[in-house]
Parts: structure tokens; sequence; C-alpha cells
């Protein structure tokens, strides 16, 4: 039997929350995203009545980290995805009714910044999950994107991807729907770049002996080293990872 997209990212995602959560939360290419969603909210301006969204908040890393950084309460965090078994484990560290099972909730206030960290490429209604997002978020609200830009390599499919980005395209819808673009970049040139090269022809291996197995020590080390030299992208514009910045424009007042 066929599988849709959203059939296959569930399923490859409850079978991935119930594991070994640290590996994926301490590798290096998902510390680096953490890393770019903090350095974007570090440019807010924060107030007691902040609102922030986390869309397709996993197991809740980027939560975790935006309430450490910017001293948020419970009440000020929010978060959807499709994964039951994620939003159990937010619901666990955050006591705030604003967490949801699915793609397009319905919420009650708007939404200060919103976080949307690899998840576009897992559905071909990408640009409904983006203009829903324009439309939950506050006149002059934060837009936080990361995904992956193109080619597709072969584990991506296993992954539930649908397609990856053009960076140029992707910044030509966001700016469709309304978004003023403040930043948008490629970035994982040479190093990342040779670890999906290598993954697209190991990835069986990759998977039973790196992913599918605990944070050893050793394992932690070797992510930590990887981690610290990654750092050389951020002085190369290129590479198969795409970070955007963006903001919700104001919106038309309606013709009498």
């Amino acid at each position: 039997m066929n599988r849709t997209p959203q059939q296959t990212n569930l399923q490859f995602f409850q079978r991935f929350w119930k594991g070994d959560i640290q590996v994926y939360e301490s590798h290096p290419t998902s510390r680096h995203r953490r890393r770019f969603v903090l350095e974007s909210l570090r440019r807010l301006a924060v107030t007691s009545e902040l609102f922030l969204f986390d869309y397709g908040c996993g197991s809740g890393a980027v939560l975790r980290d935006a309430k450490a950084l910017l001293q948020l309460r419970d009440a000020q965090l929010g978060g959807c995805d499709l994964s039951p078994e994620a939003i159990e484990i937010v619901q666990r560290q955050f006591q705030s009714p604003d967490f949801f099972v699915g793609s397009y909730p319905e919420l009650t206030r708007p939404i200060d910044v919103a976080v949307c960290t690899e998840v576009i490429e897992h559905t071909p209604e990408y640009s409904l999950i983006l203009e829903w997002l324009h439309r939950h978020l506050k006149p002059g609200g934060m837009l936080i994107l990361t995904t992956p830009s193109v080619p597709m390599d072969p584990p991506d499919a296993t992954y539930g991807h649908t397609q990856h980005f053009v960076l140029a395209e992707l910044r030509v819808l966001l700016e469709d729907i309304g978004f003023h673009i403040e930043y948008a970049a490629r970035w994982g040139f040479p190093f990342f770049t040779l670890q999906k090269y290598i993954t697209a022809r190991c990835y069986r291996q990759i998977e039973k002996h790196v992913l599918d197995t605990p944070l050893s020590p050793s394992k932690r080390a070797l992510f930590a080293l990887v981690y610290y030299l990654y750092f050389i992208h951020d002085f190369i514009p290129l590479g198969p990872q795409i970070f955007i910045r963006a903001r919700c424009k104001p919106r038309e007042a309606p013709h009498k």
C-alpha cells in the first residue's frame, strides 16, 4: 500500500520520538539550527506578553533554549506537531495550553515569534503552512525558518521529505505571502555537504551505528568535535541548509 507523505512522516517520527532523543538533540547540525534560532531571538525586544510558537516543535529543544535565553514563562510558549508522542514530551516540560497535535491548530492569540525548523520539506502543503504562519503572526512578528536546499538524496525520502528548496524561489514565495526577508542564506559547505554525501551512500550503516544507538560518551565527543568544526560554514554562503529570518508585513486594510 502506498503511504501519503503525512503517513510516512508519522511512521518515521513515532519511532523517532520513542528512541533516544538525545542523539537528535546533540547532533551537530541540529545544534547549529538551534544556534541560528537563538541568534535570531537575541534581536528581539522581549515583553512579558511575548508569545513564541514552535511549528513542528518535536521534543521541545528549541523551546527549552528559547525559554532560558529570553527568560520566558511557560504560558508564553506554544507549538504543534503531527506526532502525539512529541506533544506528550513537550507537555511534560511546559505548563501551557497552547500545544497541539496537528497541522493547523486554532489559536486564541496572535504569535510574536514563529519558529519553523526542518518542517516544510516534509509536506507538499508547505505553502499552506507558511500562509498559516503569516495569518497568525502579529504585524512585524518574526518568522525563523530552516529547511534543506536542493538536491534531495535517497535517504531524504526515508525521513519523509517530499521536496527540497531553491533559496531564491523560497524567498519569492515568502515575499508573495507577505513576509519581509531580513536574512536568507545557504549554509553547510564543505563539511556538512560532505556529511550528506557520505550519508547518501552509507545510510543503512549510519542508521544502525549512529542514529539508532544511544548517545555514548564517545559519540557525544564526536558530535561535539564536528559541531565546532562546522562553525567554518558561517563564512561560506553555500551548502545544503537554508536559514531564513523574516518579518510579517503589516496587512492591508480591506477595501470598503
